[in-house]
C-alpha cells in the first residue's frame, strides 16, 4: 500500500513560519503605510494615500489591528490636506472582513466576490477584467513576500521527525483489512499544497529508506518552469456551474483546475492514486473548499483506504484541538457520508501534528 501526505499551510505555520494570509496582509499594509509616513505619498494598484503637510511621528504599527486602524484614522479624519482612496473595492471589502472576523482567506474571497459580481455587474468585462488584475497583484505580492521574508527564515529541523510516515498501518485504520495483520508502505508521495520548500530536507530523509516523491501541486517559490497557483478550486459549487452558460472567460482566470493544465503535476497525483491503494496523512491542511475539486478526486478514490489527520493541538485538554473541525472540512469533499465515516481515522487512533 502507498501513503499520500497532504502538506498544507498549518505545516509552514508548525515551523514558526509567518505564511498565514493574516502575515501576508500585515506585510502588505506595513509596507505601504511606511512609504506613506516617509514620502507623505503612496500610489499603488489598490490604494492610495496623500498628504500636503507634514506628518509629526510614526503611529503605532506592530498588529495588523494597528495597521488597519491607521487606515480608518486617516479615511475618516477631516483635513483637506490628507487624501485616502482604496483605488479597489475587493480590496477594501478584505480590509472589512479582516476587521470583523480577525482573520481573511484571500481566495476564499476572491471566489465570494467573483460570485457577486457575475450576478450583479452591469459591466461584466471591464468589472472582471479589474478584478483579476487586483488577484493578481495580490498573488505577485504574497510570492514577493513569501520570497524575501519568510523563504529567507531556516527553522530548525529534524530530517528524522516524520520518520513516522514509514510505519506499516495497523488494520484498524483501514476499511477492507484483515484483523491484525498491518500493511507495510511502498511509496510515499508528498502533495505539497505549499509554495515553500518546508518539507524538503524531510522528503529527502525519507527518500534514503522508502521511494518518497514530493509534488509541488500549486507552484514552488523560484521555479519559472512551476509557477505559483493561486486562486479558488471548488468545480461542485453549485454557483461555479453558472459560470460556464455566462460564455465569459474571465470568470475562468483564477480558477485552480485551469492552471494545473500548465505543468504534469495533478497528472502525477492522478497516476499515483490511480497505481495502488493508499492512506491519506493530513499534515496541516485545512481541507477548505478552495482545494474541493482535488480533494474530493483524492478522497473519494476507490483506492482512499484510510484518511489520518495529524491534527493541530494547541492546549492540554480533550478538546483543545482542530480534530472535529477537520472532520467537518473533510465531510465536505464526500457525496457518500457513510464512506466518509468508515475511512476518517477515529481521534484516539490519531496524533498530533
Amino acid at each position: 500500500m502507498n501513503r499520500l501526505v497532504l502538506i498544507g499551510n498549518g505545516f509552514d505555520l508548525s515551523h514558526k513560519l509567518k505564511t498565514s494570509y493574516n502575515d501576508f496582509l500585515f506585510y502588505y499594509l506595513k509596507k505601504i503605510l511606511n512609504d506613506f509616513f516617509s514620502n507623505l505619498s503612496y500610489e499603488g494598484k489598490l490604494i492610495e494615500l496623500h498628504s500636503k503637510s507634514s506628518i509629526n511621528g510614526f503611529p503605532k504599527m506592530e498588529t495588523l489591528d494597528d495597521l488597519i486602524n491607521v487606515l480608518n484614522i486617516l479615511k475618516h479624519k477631516r483635513d483637506s490636506n490628507l487624501y485616502i482612496k482604496y483605488k479597489s473595492q475587493f480590496f477594501q471589502e478584505i480590509i472589512n472582513s479582516f476587521q470583523h472576523n480577525k482573520w481573511v482567506d484571500l481566495e476564499n474571497h476572491y471566489f465570494s466576490y467573483l460570485l457577486k459580481m457575475s450576478n450583479a455587474s452591469s459591466n461584466l468585462v471591464d468589472d472582471l477584467s479589474k478584478l483579476n488584475q487586483e488577484f493578481e497583484h495580490l498573488k505577485i505580492e504574497l510570492e514577493n513576500y513569501l520570497r524575501e521574508v519568510v523563504i529567507s527564515d531556516n527553522p530548525i529541523q529534524n530530517p528524522a521527525k516524520f520518520d513516522f510516515l514509514l510505519e506499516d498501518i495497523p488494520d484498524d485504520q483501514l476499511i477492507d483489512s484483515k484483523p491484525f495483520y498491518p500493511t507495510s508502505i511502498e511509496n510515499i508521495h508528498v502533495l505539497n499544497f505549499n509554495y515553500t520548500p518546508t518539507f524538503n530536507v524531510y522528503a529527502q530523509h525519507l527518500n534514503t529508506k522508502k521511494n518518497t516523491t514530493i509534488n509541488f501541486i500549486h507552484g514552488e517559490l523560484n521555479n519559472p518552469d512551476n509557477p505559483i497557483i493561486f486562486g479558488f478550486g471548488d468545480e461542485h459549487n453549485d454557483e461555479y456551474k453558472k459560470f460556464e452558460n455566462k460564455k465569459e472567460n474571465q470568470l475562468f482566470e483564477h480558477i485552480k483546475s485551469f492552471k494545473y493544465l500548465r505543468t504534469s503535476n495533478y497528472q502525477d497525483l492522478i497516476r499515483f492514486i490511480d497505481g495502488n491503494e493508499f492512506q491519506v496523512c493530513i499534515m496541516g491542511h485545512s481541507c477548505g473548499l478552495s482545494d474541493r475539486t482535488m480533494l474530493k478526486e483524492i478522497f473519494e478514490h476507490k483506492n482512499c483506504k484510510s484518511i489520518l489527520i495529524h491534527y493541530h493541538k494547541w492546549g492540554s485538554d480533550t478538546h483543545e484541538n482542530d480534530y472535529v473541525n477537520k472532520t467537518y472540512e473533510i465531510s465536505r469533499h464526500f457525496t457518500d457520508k457513510g464512506m466518509m465515516r468508515k475511512k476518517v481515522v477515529s481521534f484516539e487512533k490519531s496524533k498530533p501534528l
